[in-house]
């Protein structure tokens, strides 16, 4: 399961959302989704799919995918296994985030001085190391529990909009870092299960 996990953030880190998609879902097609809606790699998209139009998703090679009628879900543990590896992938996404907000704060001079040297902005990205280092080891140890693995996905989501506010407008141009963890977010509404509900996360 920890090679598992560690090849998923890989993907995500260095190739992008829709590259660690595929080993996350693990062979899990639009059937399985918890909600009426499921996100696959657009590669992945079976012929005479109902699709619902998302033009960020699609720059990120992501299709969201009405779920069949009359199929069943898959088994809660299934997708409890499957959301673990999708948070896997989406610390990758966030890491790649943060490495971009560095180069960006590196780059730009406010006072005489680099912005990346400024207090608030080195406590940030302190902060975002330690959370991101929490998330790996919470997926680690309790990666079969839905309430922790939902958690890590929360964790992440508010973890980004902190490093997004680090890009300010920027990060909406260049090599779609933000982008990527906007959508990424979006799949995770399709594929989170809530223990209580069973439900996709609102």
């Amino acid at each position: 399961m920890r090679e598992t996990l560690a090849e998923c953030e890989r993907a995500g880190h260095r190739d992008g959302l829709a590259a660690g998609l595929g080993p996350a879902l693990d062979g899990a097609g639009a059937d399985a989704a918890p909600g009426s809606v499921a996100a696959l790699p657009s590669a992945a998209v079976p012929p005479r799919a109902s699709l619902v139009p998302h033009p960020l998703a699609a720059r990120e090679g992501v299709s969201f995918v009405r779920r069949p009628a009359r199929h069943r879900t898959a088994a809660p543990e299934r997708l409890t296994a499957l959301a673990a590896r999708l948070a896997a992938v989406r610390l990758g996404l966030t890491r790649r985030l943060a490495e971009r907000a560095v180069d960006h704060l590196s780059g730009r001079i406010g006072g005489g001085e680099p912005l990346i040297r400024r207090q608030l902005v080195l406590g940030t990205l302190a902060d975002a190391r330690v959370e991101l280092e929490v998330a790996r080891r919470t997926l680690r140890v309790a990666g079969t529990l839905p309430a922790a693995v939902a958690e890590v996905h929360d964790r992440l989501t508010e973890l980004d909009w902190e490093l997004a506010k680090l890009l300010g407008g920027s990060g909406y141009a260049g090599d779609g870092a933000l982008r990527g963890v906007v959508v990424s977010r979006l799949v995770a509404n399709c594929w989170v299960a809530r223990e209580a509900t069973g439900e996709a996360v609102p």
